[in-house]
């Protein structure tokens, strides 16, 4: 019976001669690859380890420089402003931007405050608090437009539904001061429509303040 498929396929026979001359021949590729790999791992091993390294002497850092502010040490500024260059892009580094930027602003240096904030890279869980402070810079120099801009980027940045309220409520209230009624109207509408927003009381207060007054736009 003739043999078909897999069996009627002779065995393959390594040549050891053969072999050896297929690994000599890209041993050197092989070698280089394999390092290229391995160092690929073990730099991806330390990056992550020097990453956590970073945001655990961030977070000491930090909690060093909020401990001289709030003892009022005149040193403090000097170590927030350390702490959020040194380390960008960790919770202690974004903590202690928000930190310095409010130190400004207590000062009436908003333009100082918003510069900082500007400087902010990779906020993560802080990019909504970021924002708002923002517009809380905005409003000290009575920028409402550009208060409400930030607050409403605060409102999309935001993860929980009471925070969103609120900050939909700073918004408005912004909107109100740059004379945007209609706009602000339509966000305190959004709001007393959530019966269980804490902010849901609120608004019907301001939509009847907005109804008694002319709406401007």
């Amino acid at each position: 019976m003739t043999k078909t498929g897999e069996a009627a396929r002779p065995p393959m026979v390594v040549d050891p001669e053969t072999l050896l001359e297929t690994f000599q021949l890209y041993r050197k590729q092989i070698t280089v690859t394999a390092i290229v790999v391995a160092a690929v791992a073990g730099g991806a091993f330390l990056w992550q380890a020097s990453n956590a390294r970073k945001a655990t002497q961030a977070e000491k850092a930090f909690y060093d420089a909020i401990a001289l502010y709030g003892q009022q040490d005149a040193k403090a500024v000097d170590e927030l402003t350390k702490v959020a260059a040194r380390y960008k892009g960790t919770a202690g580094g974004v903590q202690a931007a928000l930190i310095l930027a409010q130190a400004k602003y207590d000062g009436a240096r908003f333009d100082e405050g918003l510069k900082v904030l500007d400087e902010v890279s990779s906020p993560g869980a802080f990019a909504s608090g970021v924002e708002s402070l923002k517009a809380a810079g905005y409003e000290g120099k009575l920028q409402f437009d550009k208060a409400a801009e930030h607050y409403q980027a605060a409102v999309a940045k935001a993860s929980l539904s009471g925070e969103k309220d609120y900050l939909k409520g700073e918004a408005a209230r912004a909107l109100t001061a740059a004379g945007k009624q209609a706009e602000a109207k339509k966000l305190w509408e959004e709001l007393a429509a959530k019966v269980d927003s804490p902010m849901s009381g609120e608004a019907r207060i301001r939509l009847g303040e907005l109804t008694a007054a002319p709406i401007k736009n």
